[in-house]
């Protein structure tokens, strides 16, 4: 009789669905089944990836099988920073019930420097063999090779290249894997039904057109890891994929590329992600990495893409505009004058603009951060914060380089302080970008910091820093600013990754209120620099800050008689590229004679003043008006 075939079971887990690692095990399930001309199917029963650990998915319901199933399990799974734990877990579980299960574990949570990956090892002895780097052919051959009875058990795995697994109870280490150049052998999941039933489940859809990365930036694990000529998909078969995407209304896709934009193809799979949302609606909205050094094809993608009502935002990679900073993360080939000429073309389309800056970069400063906003401020650019993590597989992550910068990092590996920032400073430029973010972003007091560096020359940056310093002395003279600070400015931000914004009622009598806080701002503006502005500017800034604030009760469209018509005086300041412009001439406001401001919240319905932001590049708070 024929022997029973081995079941396999790749699990895609994680707490919250975006965060599902489908795609990748996929990617491996579905190669598994043709290679060598199905070769191994003859041997294993290949179970389909299943999703779990969301509620939609439950956990429990997708152990089952491989928890009560007769022969020992062979059981996938995709680590990254977020379901690391929850992968670490549910393989000590799957042990539990099979001693002879073997668990793969890959992605790019595993670390890959020698003598990690083995001290990972020696800490989760649930893991059997780890992954480095690309896992189709890697799990491939390593089922291969585990379904020939001649093999002598795992000592034969020092065959495959690109794992660490266990020989003789310590950790052994085979040699590197070339990365793959012909994409063409791996079938695509989406096309070879990898995601049917549940996929139409999910509220975003992960893509890939090319792999790999040119750049070896230093806090990313993505360049560092491949540092070569980027492979691509074909276009044919990206196109049906997005395609398949649509069809089954999946609102928002990530396509997971390091440099979209950088290809002549890129511009074709942007036009297919327009084509179908013009066909069915779907995807509402596109998320990837875009290129890093711009030029025309980047453009060309922003403005399909934006047109296309894809792209709310042209998003600019950024990261910081320190020299130093861009020296110490390796980035320094990546000049600051190439984002000016994208921020130039954007400005020109009338497209808005977003961008990334990291917090706690080697090299970094307390204010080369502050500086780094400031220059988002002069370009009209929304900057979006991140906190550095030390990831395992990056360079940041290696001995030498931690000494070089004396990098600390917290239980979760975030950067805590480095040889040129103090945790001290980081803890300030954290709240100082929670306020940036609060004022600017989110438009609370945006209109007013404009006037100030405009038209009495004081650097929005300075003004925000002054503030912030003053609101944290043990006392104060500005008790609205201070209770601000309190409730809202000096808290740690919940998410570990990105310093997103939120607040619930403690808010409500601050934006009840909010008139009272802009009068002692101008208080505060008048201590601090000696300035003095006139009873019509202040009435005129402060009217229009209130007019945007979205105001619970209020009707809308609703309209503002203004002293002094700023409209007209900020429109001066949107038609121009940038606040650096040195041939840029503005009038004053106070020579503007009596204007509008007119605001409509549209289908907007306000019925409170609570904010919760999920995604770092929304800036949704300000009611929309005539500015």
């Amino acid at each position: 009789p024929s022997m029973p075939q081995r079941p396999v079971f790749p699990l895609a887990l994680a707490h919250n669905p975006p965060e599902l690692p489908y795609l990748s095990l996929g990617m491996v399930n579905a190669y598994l089944k043709v290679y060598r001309e199905r070769k191994l199917c003859d041997h294993y029963q290949f179970h389909p990836l299943t999703p779990a650990g969301p509620a939609e998915f439950p956990l429990e319901e997708a152990l089952a099988s491989v928890l009560h199933c007769s022969e020992a399990p062979i059981v996938l799974l995709s680590s990254y920073v977020w379901n690391l734990t929850l992968n670490l877990d549910t393989a000590k579980r799957i042990k539990a019930h099979h001693p002879d299960a073997l668990i793969v574990m890959g992605g790019p949570e595993v670390p890959r420097f020698t003598g990690k990956t083995e001290q990972f090892l020696d800490a989760y002895p649930q893991i059997d063999v780890a992954v480095l780097g690309e896992g189709e052919m890697t799990c491939a051959e390593l089922l291969d090779i585990a379904a020939n009875e001649e093999t002598d058990g795992p000592s034969a795995f020092q065959q495959v290249a690109g794992i660490v697994f266990r020989l003789d109870g310590k950790p052994y280490r085979t040699t590197a894997r070339n990365r793959e150049k012909d994409l063409a052998s791996f079938p695509s999941p989406y096309l070879t039904g990898e995601f049917e039933p549940w996929f139409r489940k999910l509220p975003m859809g992960f893509l890939e057109s090319n792999r790999g990365c040119p750049f070896g930036c230093t806090y990313c694990d993505w360049g560092s890891a491949t540092l070569q000529k980027v492979t691509k998909f074909e276009l044919e078969r990206v196109t049906a994929e997005i395609n398949y995407i649509a069809a089954n209304k999946i609102d928002s896709v990530f396509l997971a590329d390091a440099n979209f934009g950088m290809l002549e193809q890129d511009i074709a799979i942007a036009e297919a992600f327009v084509s179908a949302r013009q066909n069915t609606g779907y995807p509402r909205r596109l998320l990837t990495n875009f290129a890093k050094n711009g030029g025309r094809r980047f453009m060309r993608v922003i403005k399909i893409l934006h047109e296309g009502g894809l792209l709310s935002s042209g998003i600019i990679s950024l990261q910081t505009t320190d020299e130093t900073t861009l020296k110490a993360i390796r980035r320094d080939n990546i000049k600051t004058s190439a984002y000016e000429d994208l921020m130039k073309y954007f400005a020109a389309e009338g497209i808005p603009m977003s961008t990334d800056l990291m917090i706690g970069l080697p090299g970094q400063t307390q204010t080369s951060v502050i500086e780094d906003l400031q220059f988002c401020f002069d370009w009209k650019v929304s900057a979006n914060g991140n906190f550095v993590s030390m990831m395992p597989n990056a360079p940041m992550a290696e001995d030498a380089y931690v000494s070089e910068f004396n990098l600390k990092t917290d239980p979760q590996n975030i950067i805590q302080s480095s040889s040129t920032i103090s945790q001290a400073q980081l803890e300030f430029v954290t709240r100082f970008y929670m306020t940036y973010q609060f004022f600017v972003r989110l438009g609370v007091l945006k209109y007013v910091l404009y006037f100030l560096q405009v038209d009495k020359g004081l650097k929005a940056m300075e003004v925000i820093s002054r503030w912030l310093s003053t609101c944290a002395a043990a006392e104060t003279q500005y008790p609205f600013s201070a209770d601000l600070y309190a409730k809202l400015l000096s808290k740690r931000p919940s998410h570990k990754d990105w310093a997103l914004i939120r607040w619930g009622k403690e808010m409500d009598p601050f934006f009840t209120e909010i008139k009272n806080f802009y009068t002692e701002f101008f208080d505060f503006v008048r201590d601090s620099y000696q300035v003095q502005l006139s009873a019509n500017e202040i009435s005129t800034l402060i009217t229009t800050q209130e007019a945007v604030m979205p105001a619970v009760g209020r009707s809308y469209p609703q309209k503002w008689q203004l002293q002094h018509d700023f409209t007209n005086y900020f429109l001066q300041l949107r038609k121009a590229t940038s606040l650096r412009d040195e041939s840029l001439s503005v009038q004053p406001l106070c020579s503007f004679a009596e204007g509008h401001i007119e605001a409509d919240a549209g289908e907007r319905i306000i019925t409170n003043y609570h904010h919760v932001q999920l995604d770092g590049h929304s800036d949704h708070w300000e009611v929309p008006s005539n500015l």
